[in-house]
């Protein structure tokens, strides 16, 4: 299918009434630009499980003891500052000025990467994602993120990637079938009319991927944490269902491959009795099952030590997270909202209607974000101490 009659399959691709809706956000989101709110706590509100709202920028926040550290902060950065933030980095389960009760998982009160073996097992699985540079790729969540923009800033890396939030499932695995689909559990027509908007918005729509796999030949990298797949599943759903009612299901599945990350070591603790295990993979859902051979997957292994650091400590997946069940679909944008761990969707609700007038809100932990930029600081030196550091390079993070 050619890319004009798309085109014209495009301003119908919700298959619902309201179309034009879509196309309206986006000419609204490109006409202005609010200020960012970092929100404070409302007065009479509470949260359970050390959940809290960070008052002040993100760049200038009182309640913070290191301040943001992204490429350029690190660039301009003396010996004597570096110096400093690795013995911070080193010792950030003794430091005083950082509250640890505030950290979102209390197994992990110390950084990740620490030893140079871990590292360098960091980096090797960061370089994966170097030979599809010239791809776009998609990042489902937050899982791969900290690999992705260690490969941001290596020489040799990626230039850009695109962050989607999606979180939960709908999908189990099935020892017959893979995988089955709990109905119960899976989107409402309502939420996925907005899920879809956030797609469109951001250009990871189906439509988006098969335009630009018919003008450049490169299909689109979709990349995930991979155990039973079942995330995935879920997401590769709603891209079918939307894809099939543009009327490109099949030019869809010819636009995309899979790149999964994780660890047989990990899945052998999760099956102890099992005689042998099969390499991870994702699991097609219906809509997509008759083009199944279309879809190229890849799975990369990882050191065990490095990947409970890096995926089963919470703290390293919150302080980059945003929080996205499709019960959260019609209640704020992703790209807008960063959420941390709340998921009581009616605090969420209260907290919106206090703060109208602003686009973007964040409101992780003082801590959480100390810990963010510690690591940040702490690979970006990694790969400036290798000589891996790009030498210029425009931070999208």
């Amino acid at each position: 299918m050619q890319i004009a009659k798309i085109q014209l399959n495009n301003t119908q691709h919700l298959n619902y009434q309201n179309n034009n809706t879509i196309q309206n956000d986006v000419k609204a989101t490109t006409q202005t630009q609010k200020p960012i709110r970092y929100a404070e706590i409302p007065v009479g509100f509470q949260y359970g499980a050390k959940i809290n709202f960070v008052g002040g920028s993100e760049f200038f926040n009182p309640n913070r003891t290191v301040p943001h550290i992204d490429y350029e902060e690190y660039k301009v950065m003396n010996e004597n500052a570096k110096i400093r933030f690795r013995k911070r980095y080193l010792n950030f389960d003794k430091d005083p000025y950082i509250d640890k009760e505030e950290l979102v998982d209390s197994k992990f009160r110390y950084m990740p990467l620490r030893t140079e073996k871990s590292m360098n097992e960091f980096l090797k699985t960061a370089s994966i994602y170097n030979k599809y540079k010239d791809q776009p790729i998609i990042c489902l969540g937050r899982s791969p993120k900290w690999f992705l923009n260690a490969s941001l800033w290596m020489n040799g890396g990626i230039d850009d990637y695109k962050f989607v939030a999606f979180s939960k499932y709908w999908y189990r695995p099935d020892y017959r079938e893979g995988v089955r689909r709990l109905d119960n559990s899976a989107p409402t027509e309502k939420e996925t009319i907005a899920y879809r908007r956030y797609l469109h918005r951001i250009q990871a729509d189906p439509y988006s991927i098969v335009k630009h796999m018919q003008e450049t030949g490169h299909k689109t990298i979709i990349t995930d944490y991979i155990c039973s797949g079942k995330g995935c599943t879920s997401f590769l759903e709603i891209m079918g269902e939307y894809a099939d009612d543009l009327g490109i299901l099949e030019e869809f599945s010819k636009s995309i491959q899979i790149v999964g990350i994780g660890s047989m070591e990990y899945m052998e603790d999760l099956h102890p009795d099992a005689d042998e295990l099969d390499i991870p993979k994702v699991h097609m859902p219906p809509i997509l099952k008759p083009y199944e051979k279309n879809i190229k997957q890849e799975y990369y292994d990882m050191d065990y030590i490095m990947f409970r650091e890096m995926l089963l400590n919470q703290n390293t997946n919150e302080c980059r997270s945003t929080y996205y069940p499709h019960e959260a679909w019609t209640v704020y944008k992703p790209d807008q909202f960063k959420t941390g761990l709340i998921k009581d969707m009616k605090k969420v609700k209260e907290v919106r209607a206090q703060l109208k007038g602003y686009d973007q809100i964040s409101h992780f932990t003082p801590a959480m974000y100390d810990y963010r930029n510690l690591l940040n600081f702490w690979i970006l030196d990694n790969l400036a101490q290798r000589g891996m550091l790009k030498p210029n390079h425009r931070s999208k993070m």
